[in-house]
């Protein structure tokens, strides 16, 4: 439960360059939406919260969601040569994380289409929109249903009606970084609406062709629909295009890979006299995935077309109700049902394949008295690809004081498989070998056999807020102890006659060959600790320090030993090293004088593995950020500095090898330092 609040001084009123007169840090703390889905300060919530306001995104530097997330606790974030960058809370990684539930004003951002996670570069919302983002830091299934298996970003944006008038800024600096942005703001009756368009462009890993070039377009509207309803209508188009594959490589030539996303989401809120709502709210979002290249390999040539289509529908209706002044209530019902299209990654002569989830929630609140404060919530979800699931969480707050709060907290939650990992079917190409294979795939990748059930963490925390503001000092502390069962994990099978593959049969010694099933074959316990103390000595000077201690220990199952041995031992030596020891946060913000801003943070992280053959070494980050904020005559403005990664180049997704001494490993993947001149006008 932190704040992460950015440092204020005397000036102007509004906007987002503008600041803030009253010093926040002596307000109260923040009120929280998203751990129980109803407002509660933070000593109330039953959750570990970081928030990041507006101000703290301005001055991090930051130019994507990702990378905000390495101001949280517990969370490591990288960027690969995919072009994407990756995020996980506590470890447990891989090239495609999931497990982390991103909300955009309520829209969910998991996507079908990249395995299942979280599409981070169809993100549809630019930093510029953001009023703050809310990190609950743990499991929250209670509230959100089984994606929120191992946490939630929930991203707030602006009101219109704070966003009037026009707002542009240009970025330009080396290693291709050429960010644009504009927005207008305006009033049409009682409406008010924005329109907001970005591009952010950069050449992405050093040594690698991964040039990225992001499009979004964002509408929205808050409609007053009289004194007590309002109507809330957002719409957005995110493009993608990513330079891949490498020189000489036949089965992976140069091309671009472009994907796009739209969406479109309508919600009806009403305030009730009781000091309860309701609200309903729907959203249909659609994306498309091109990828399509000739590919050659012992004297074959095959098109590879890996065009893939989704149509995601989501509904949720939400009731809050106040029964008594000791309790709240919020409860819900929500359903999900998407639709994939793509003959290459799922076959099916490209007929959809679909998953339906329906979601029953619920959080109800109770203060017995001003020292203690019990959750109690829970969520039924069943889903057309696993069974029925109960994600119950039970959090009691003792306030020691109106400024220090104890808590402990239980929940176990799950996270049902994704369509890939139950429905993937990726062959390629076939050939007639004649008898006795007749008919056969030139390469078989994936073949799902859909014999995987849901996952189950069981979480147990001890949480501290102290807020000693006489001081200037904020503690928070987080302990906890995560139980993984079931983890589902990718794993390599033999091929048997008759269903062969081409190009194992061509190879010497002959062999059938073999592809990727996916299976229920491992349980990780995590514990560890995290805290973040946030120190204010003085108004315009504020440094926070955040440090996450954590150690994994990983057990295959008898199944997955019996299957593949060597994988068993592979993969439990990836999962104890998928968290540093320790990660380390340090950030210094400071008023200078003539109105001037300056922003340093320095990030430390301990050696770990991103994926099962590949490891990062210790490593040490360093941004900084130079502001000069100003005013001629109606026109606001800021001119910025920003430099990331000063001490030199560094790798944070692939090193070298898992075991160090890997003939056979890629190249590894390093960052140059980054710099860039960021120049923001309003009027």
């Amino acid at each position: 439960m932190a704040a992460l609040a950015g440092s204020a001084s005397g000036a102007e009123e509004i906007g987002p360059l503008a600041r803030v007169v009253e010093d926040p840090f002596f307000d109260e703390l923040p009120v929280v939406l998203s751990v129980s889905r109803l407002a509660q300060p933070l000593r109330d919530a039953p959750g570990s919260v970081t928030v990041i306001d507006a101000d703290t995104i301005r001055t991090s530097g930051a130019r994507d969601l990702a990378d905000l997330l390495r101001l949280v606790p517990g969370f490591l974030v990288a960027h690969s040569f995919n072009g994407a960058p990756n995020a996980v809370y506590h470890g447990v990684t891989d090239e495609n994380p999931r497990g982390l539930q991103i909300l955009i004003d309520g829209r969910s951002q998991y996507s079908p289409l990249f395995f299942g996670g979280v599409a981070w570069n169809l993100i549809d919302v630019s930093l510029d929109e953001i009023e703050r983002i809310e990190v609950i830091r743990g499991s929250n299934s209670a509230a959100y249903g089984s994606n929120a298996f191992l946490g939630v970003v929930n991203v707030v944006t602006r009101e219109p009606r704070d966003t009037q008038g026009v707002r542009v800024r240009v970025g330009q600096g080396n290693d291709g970084i050429a960010d644009r942005h504009a927005r207008v703001g305006m009033r049409i009756g009682e409406a008010a609406l924005r329109l907001s368009a970005e591009t952010t462009r950069d050449n992405g890993v050093k040594h690698f062709d991964d040039r990225r070039k992001n499009r979004r377009v964002n509408l929205r509207a808050d409609i007053p629909l009289g004194a007590a309803d309002e109507l809330q209508v957002q719409a957005g188009n995110v493009e993608m295009a990513l330079r891949a594959g490498e020189v000489g490589a036949v089965t992976n030539p140069p091309r671009e890979q472009k994907a796009l996303k739209e969406f479109l989401s309508l919600g009806w809120t009403r305030n009730l006299i009781d000091g309860g709502s309701v609200s309903l709210r729907y959203t249909r979002s659609n994306e498309v995935y091109d990828d399509a290249f000739l590919a050659r390999d012992s004297g074959l040539s095959l098109l590879i077309d890996y065009h893939t289509t989704t149509t995601r529908d989501e509904l949720e209706f939400q009731h809050t109700a106040v029964p008594s002044p000791e309790t709240r209530l919020v409860w819900g019902v929500g359903t999900r049902h998407d639709a994939v299209r793509g003959e290459q990654f799922y076959g099916r002569g490209g007929d959809a394949v679909r998953q339906s989830v329906h979601r029953l929630f619920g959080n109800f609140e109770w203060r017995p008295s001003e020292a203690w404060t019990t959750n109690l919530g829970l969520t039924w979800e069943n889903d057309s690809l696993s069974d029925t699931s109960l994600a119950p969480r039970l959090a009691v707050n003792y306030h020691l004081s109106p400024r220090q709060t104890l808590r402990a907290g239980l929940s176990r939650a799950h996270r049902i498989p994704s369509l890939t990992e139950a429905k993937s079917r990726e062959f390629y190409g076939a050939l007639d070998v004649g008898p006795p294979f007749g008919v056969i795939p030139l390469e078989i990748d994936r073949n799902a056999s859909g014999d995987v059930h849901k996952e189950r963490i069981d979480v147990a925390e001890i949480g501290y807020l102290g807020d000693f503001r006489e001081q200037g000092v904020f503690v928070d502390v987080r302990v906890f102890q995560e139980e993984v069962r079931g983890r589902i994990l990718p794993v390599a099978l033999r091929l048997a006659p008759p269903q062969c593959e081409v190009l194992s049969l061509l190879e010497r010694p002959r062999s059938c060959g073999d592809y990727k099933d996916y299976m229920n074959g491992q349980d990780v316990d995590i514990r560890g600790a995290e805290y973040q103390v946030r120190w204010r000595p003085r108004q315009g000077s504020e440094f926070t320090l955040n440090q996450s201690f954590a150690t994994i220990t990983a057990h295959a199952n008898s199944h997955l030993v019996k299957v593949n041995r060597g994988l068993a031992r592979d993969a439990e030596r990836h999962m104890e090293h998928s968290v540093p020891d320790h990660i380390t946060m340090l950030r210094w913000t400071q008023a200078l004088p003539a109105g001037m801003e300056m922003s340093i943070a320095h990030f430390r992280y301990g050696r770990f593995q991103w994926t099962t053959h590949t490891s990062v070494d210790a490593y040490e980050r360093t941004d900084v950020r130079l502001g000069y904020p100003f005013r001629a005559g109606p026109t606001r403005g800021e001119l910025a500095l920003v430099a990331q990664g000063i001490e030199g180049r560094r790798a944070e997704f692939r090193r070298r090898g898992a075991d160090r001494h890997d003939p056979d490993f890629a190249e590894p993947q390093f960052l140059d330092p980054r710099a860039w001149v960021s120049l923001t006008l309003e009027f």
